[in-house]
């Protein structure tokens, strides 16, 4: 596991030195083993402060320096005040696909959540990293691990795992969650040993009876927990609690957990999130130059998880980097005006970022009009053109499952991958 701690002394040391970076990603030797991270940050961002820069006849507000620059084949907001975005793509530009233009087609974050993870708005509803979870071939312990974030669940709600925003399933695996709590206590280790070995006869004996159906179908998954709950409580090297940093969480210890499961072959998908500095969000109604010091850090945030994956093995004996896809998502962009008090408002159009196994980098898909707003884009060459599509959550739903070797039309009803995305 790297903590900030040990990553920190491994640069000092010159371990992670800058040969790390940049590396060309290689296809999985079987794309069923591609797994998948989603990094949210929650709020919404500004888009004209990281991805579409605004020309001349641009009708947004955005800030006196506004610059666009183009590093490995990125064209990015470029100012001085956030160096970290010029770094990180001079470093994994040729990683990373980057798509504008996308239209979540609401303005209420909870909607706009749903929608950009399942492409649906009624309830009815599993979200992408879900059915890829679900989709594994591996009997997957964590299949997918919310370290923190949403998740929107019908039909795998199994497949689903949080730890909790205060850390709480490690506490429930050991049952200190029960300490405190009034008139409960948890017995002593040769009574609770005692009650273990009589579930497990009874579970087994229960199996061997059972009639064919749904009855023999519970007894066969409660059989799978207790195998998992053993499984998960003598695992010593995955730390699943919270680590804070300073005012905010540690989004870069949440995503070398999520390695770790990967790396133990616990998980094939997890969710992280980035609330911004010192937890205050995106949503920025009022003094949108907030948006900048988050955008400064994330991205720095972003640098140090590349280089943690690029240390890391897969079960396969691969390097995990070349089992990864990272998507990089808010819910929804902001309005190009700025409002009354000095903010801006919801808007439907939003960014996003997929870097590393299986991703066309160093290339910019999609784009927006001078009121940033979407343009039409063909799938399979990226090219924009009015005879193209408009780009809606169903094709990054589409592009995730075709990269997992799923059949989207499964899960989709007017499945279109974005096939320029795809290397």
């Amino acid at each position: 596991m790297l903590t900030r701690r040990r990553f920190n002394s491994l640069l000092a040391s010159g371990a992670l030195a800058s040969g790390l970076g940049g590396r060309a990603w290689a296809a999985p030797a079987n794309p069923g083993e591609r797994k998948f991270l989603f990094f949210f940050c929650s709020g919404g961002w500004d888009t004209t402060y990281i991805f579409t820069p605004v020309g001349p006849n641009g009708i947004a507000d955005v800030e006196p320096d506004h610059a666009a620059s183009t590093v490995n084949g990125i064209t990015f907001v470029d100012v001085a005040a956030r160096p970290n975005v010029r770094s990180f793509f001079e470093r994994w530009g040729q990683d990373v696909c980057l798509i504008n233009g996308l239209e979540v087609q609401s303005v209420a974050h909870e909607r706009c959540r749903q929608l950009i993870l399942t492409g649906r708005a009624d309830a009815d509803v599993d979200d992408w990293p879900s059915v890829l979870a679900a989709g594994s071939s591996n009997a997957l312990v964590l299949p997918h691990i919310v370290m923190d974030g949403p998740a929107f669940n019908s039909r795998f709600p199994e497949k689903v795992v949080r730890v909790g925003d205060q850390g709480q399933l490690p506490h429930l695996l050991s049952a200190d969650a029960l300490s405190g709590l009034g008139g409960l206590s948890v017995p002593p280790a040769s009574v609770e040993s005692l009650e273990d070995a009589f579930l497990r006869q009874r579970v087994d004996g229960l199996r061997a009876n059972a009639e064919p159906g749904a009855s023999g179908r519970f007894l066969d998954d409660y059989a799978r927990a207790l195998g998992d709950y053993d499984q998960l409580i003598s695992t010593t090297d995955v730390e699943l609690g919270v680590s804070m940093l300073s005012c905010e969480r540690d989004v870069v210890q949440d995503c070398a957990t999520v390695f770790d499961c990967f790396e133990l072959g616990l998980a094939r998908c997890g969710m992280v999130r980035y609330n911004g500095w010192c937890g205050e969000g995106w949503d920025h109604h009022q003094r949108i130059d907030r948006q900048s010091v988050n955008v400064q850090d994330v991205f720095g945030y972003l640098d140090e998880v590349l280089t943690d994956l690029a240390t890391r093995v897969s079960p396969s004996g691969n390097p995990l980097a070349d089992e990864v896809t990272l998507v990089f998502f808010s819910e929804m962009g902001r309005a190009p005006r700025i409002n009354g008090w000095g903010g801006k408002d919801h808007w439907t159009f939003t960014s996003l970022m997929l870097i590393g196994s299986g991703i066309q980098g160093g290339q910019v898909i999609g784009g927006v009009d001078d009121g940033l707003r979407g343009l039409r884009v063909d799938p399979d060459t990226g090219a924009l053109t009015e005879q193209g599509v408009k780009l809606l959550p169903d094709h990054l739903g589409a592009t995730l499952y075709t990269l997992a070797d799923m059949d989207p039309g499964d899960w989709i009803d007017a499945p279109l991958p974005l096939t320029a995305a795809l290397r």
